[in-house]
C-alpha cells in the first residue's frame, strides 16, 4: 500500500453533496468528509472497475459510520448498494479514480523500465577493463613522457589493504601529499565501481602533466565522480587560460601596454597636446 495515493477535491467540503449529507445525518462537516475519504481510499485500492464485495456491516466496520449513514450518502449519490449480490459501488469511477490509477500504474512501469535499464548498465561495466576500454587515450606532447606508477594489480575489487599502497603511490605522483592514515571521503564509494581502481592507476600517471591548476591536485579531487576519467582523458592537461580560450572559441587578448619611465612621460606629453589642441578646435 505505500506510495498509493487518490485524487482529492480541494472544495469537497463545500460541494453539495457533502452538504446534504451534514443535514442528513448531523454529523460535522469533518466526520463526513473523512469517511467519505476512507471509502474512497479503500475501494482505489481494492477494486479495480468501482465495485467491491462488501456488505454494510462489513462497509461500516472498514470506513466508519453505521447503516444509517450510509444509507445517506447512497441517497446523495455517491454510493450503490446492492445487498442482494452483497456488493457496493461507487458511481463515476471512471471519471474519478482511473485518471490516478493509470498515472500510477504509469510511474510502475517507468520505474521497472529504469531499474531494467540501470542492471544492463551494470552488467555491460562489470566486464574486464570496460570502464578503461571506453576512455579515450591521452595525446602525448613532443618530448613528454608519461611517468608511470604501478600499483599489484588485481582482477578482484581492491579492498581496504590496497589503500596504503595506493597512498604511497598517490603521494609519489606529483600530487599533494596525503598524509592521513585514513582515505579521503568518496574512497570507498568509487573503489566499489567496477573498473574505477585501473582507471585511477592510470590517472596517477598523468598527475604531472595537469597544468590546469596553479597547485597541486589533491586526492580528495581524485576521488570525486567523473575526475579520474578527465585526468585520463586529458582534461587538465592544458593551463587554464588556454582551457578557457579553447571552451569560448575566441583569441586571447593581449595584456594591456604598461608605459614606465620616459616612455610614460611622453605618453602624457602626447595625451595633453591632443587635448590642447581639441579644444582650441
Amino acid at each position: 500500500m505505500a506510495g498509493e495515493w487518490i485524487a482529492m477535491d480541494v472544495g469537497l467540503p463545500d460541494k453539495p453533496e457533502v452538504q446534504e449529507l451534514i443535514d442528513l445525518t448531523g454529523e460535522p462537516v469533518e466526520v463526513v468528509v473523512f469517511r467519505i475519504y476512507r471509502l474512497w481510499s479503500w475501494a482505489a485500492i481494492h477494486c479495480a472497475d468501482g465495485v467491491a464485495k462488501m456488505t454494510p456491516p462489513r462497509l461500516v466496520r472498514t470506513c466508519g459510520g453505521n447503516l444509517e449513514f450510509w444509507a445517506a450518502v447512497a441517497a446523495v449519490g455517491w454510493l450503490e448498494i446492492d445487498q442482494t449480490a452483497a456488493t457496493v459501488a461507487v458511481p463515476g469511477w471512471d471519471r474519478r479514480f482511473s485518471q490516478a490509477a493509470k498515472s500510477r500504474a504509469q510511474q510502475r512501469d517507468r520505474a521497472a523500465a529504469q531499474e531494467e535499464e540501470r542492471g544492463r548498465l551494470r552488467s555491460r561495466a562489470g566486464a574486464p577493463c570496460a570502464q578503461a576500454q571506453a576512455q579515450p587515450a591521452p595525446q602525448r606532447r613532443r618530448g613528454e613522457e608519461i611517468e608511470e606508477i604501478r600499483i599489484s594489480s588485481s582482477s578482484s575489487p581492491p579492498g581496504d589493504d590496497a589503500w596504503e599502497e595506493f597512498r604511497k603511490a598517490w603521494n609519489a605522483s606529483g600530487g599533494k601529499p596525503w598524509t592521513p592514515a585514513t582515505p579521503p571521503t568518496g574512497w570507498h564509494e568509487r573503489i566499489a565501481e567496477d573498473g574505477w581502481f585501473d582507471l585511477a592507476r592510470q590517472a596517477l600517471g598523468r598527475v604531472k602533466t595537469c597544468r590546469y591548476f596553479s597547485t597541486p591536485m589533491t586526492l580528495i579531487q581524485l576521488v570525486k565522480p567523473g575526475w579520474a576519467e578527465k585526468v585520463v582523458g586529458g582534461s587538465f592537461d592544458e593551463p587554464k587560460a588556454v582551457s578557457r580560450q579553447r571552451a569560448s572559441g575566441g583569441d586571447e587578448k593581449a595584456p594591456p601596454r604598461v608605459f614606465v619611465g620616459r616612455d610614460a612621460d611622453r605618453f602624457a606629453a602626447t595625451i595633453a597636446k591632443t587635448l590642447t589642441v581639441s579644444e582650441k578646435t
